[in-house]
């Protein structure tokens, strides 16, 4: 078990998976498995979710790691408004879109969040050093889109819409093509004059 445990020591990211282990590993598939269990109950490693560990949680980059754990995603909605200073509330936990199902990861640090969207609304987002991240325009958007099906909380009333692009705003609202979101942005007198 130390052999193993130092290799894994060894692994140059702050988490592992399942996968990188076998890598290492010289052990059959069950062993490995028995073993991983038992690291985990002894305190020698903490599990991420499923099929995911790490050794010491203050070296995990939470954002790189909730974009690779279920790709393809990128960080959006709450997280990114409140990273950008556009939500006035602190969120608990990371928010993603993903074209994947919508799934909740719950990890030692805080719950990862993905919201399905379609493949079409995949795009607004930049690659930051590993990190998809919506742009705060798109993020917007995609909060304003998922609360049209009650799959997320749109209160214009907690933002700084001001920081915002209006240009951009209008011009991702176009590649939206939804009627229905154009009409929610038109209803709110905050975020009407961002139609």
């Amino acid at each position: 078990m130390q052999k193993l445990l130092n290799k894994i020591s060894g692994i140059p990211k702050g988490y592992f998976s399942l996968m990188d282990i076998r890598k290492i590993a010289e052990l059959k598939e069950g062993t490995l498995k028995v073993v991983l269990s038992r690291l985990v109950k002894g305190g020698k490693i903490i599990k991420l979710g499923q099929k995911f560990y790490a050794i010491d949680l203050q070296k995990v980059d939470w954002e790189k790691f909730s974009v690779e754990v279920y790709a393809p995603s990128y960080l959006s909605v709450e997280y990114v408004l409140s990273m950008r200073g556009i939500l006035s509330q602190q969120v608990q936990h990371l928010t993603l879109a993903t074209s994947n199902r919508t799934k909740t990861i719950e990890t030692p640090e805080a719950d990862i969040i993905y919201h399905h969207l379609n493949e079409k609304l995949f795009w607004g987002y930049a690659n930051h050093e590993g990190v998809l991240i919506a742009e705060p325009e798109k993020a917007f958007l995609d909060l304003a889109y998922l609360s049209l099906n009650g799959y997320a909380r749109f209160d214009p009333e907690e933002m700084n819409l001001n920081l915002l692009n209006k240009d951009k705003v209008k011009e991702y609202l176009k590649k939206f093509k939804s009627k229905k979101l154009v009409s929610l942005l038109l209803r709110n007198p905050l975020t009407a004059k961002l139609v």
